[in-house]
């Protein structure tokens, strides 16, 4: 018996360690990819998000546009392979505490698999979502192909408090 729940606590770690991404925490090869292609996927994301609210009969997100250069920065790392899927979310949620001086929550929302994305409903449901996002190409050192994850902090709660945006 001891055995058993030794192996079952095991595998709730594990599973909870592999949670947090669809992608393996190791750090990739570095992507060549332009801009414009990483524009259009955070562009897909936004409308997306958007769409999603709609349905919700809540208003559209708030975009940071202070955060926005800043967020990139974690995106420019995961596609040069400076870092993991798994260590940008962690970065990203790190630097949204700071930034917004609030809690925060992140998502990797894969923006490769499918058109549009899927938007996680803890994100389409916040009652304000106010976000930063940026969209990165990579490929993990384990997988044959490049893969692109748009980076999204928001504030938990919806609480505007930092200057934002409407989307127009």
């Amino acid at each position: 018996m001891r055995l058993a729940l030794c192996f079952a606590g095991f595998g709730l770690a594990l599973s909870l360690s592999c949670a947090s991404t669809r992608w393996p925490d190791e750090p990739g090869l570095p992507v060549a990819v332009g801009l414009a292609a990483n524009v259009d996927a955070g562009d897909s994301f936004l409308t997306a998000l958007t769409a999603a609210r709609a349905a919700r009969s809540l208003p559209a997100p708030l975009v940071t546009p202070h955060y926005q250069s800043e967020i990139r920065n974690f995106a420019e790392d995961l596609q040069a392979g400076k870092t993991s899927a798994a260590g940008a979310r962690r970065a990203i949620e790190s630097w949204g505490r700071v930034a917004y001086q609030r809690q925060v929550a992140s998502w990797l929302i894969d923006c490769g698999a499918s058109s549009p994305p899927q938007i996680p409903s803890a994100l389409a449901e916040l009652p304000v979502a106010v976000v930063s996002y940026a969209a990165g190409h990579f490929r993990p050192r384990s997988m044959a192909t490049d893969q692109c994850a748009v980076l999204v902090v928001a504030l938990k709660g919806g609480d505007p408090a930092p200057p934002a945006e409407p989307v127009k």
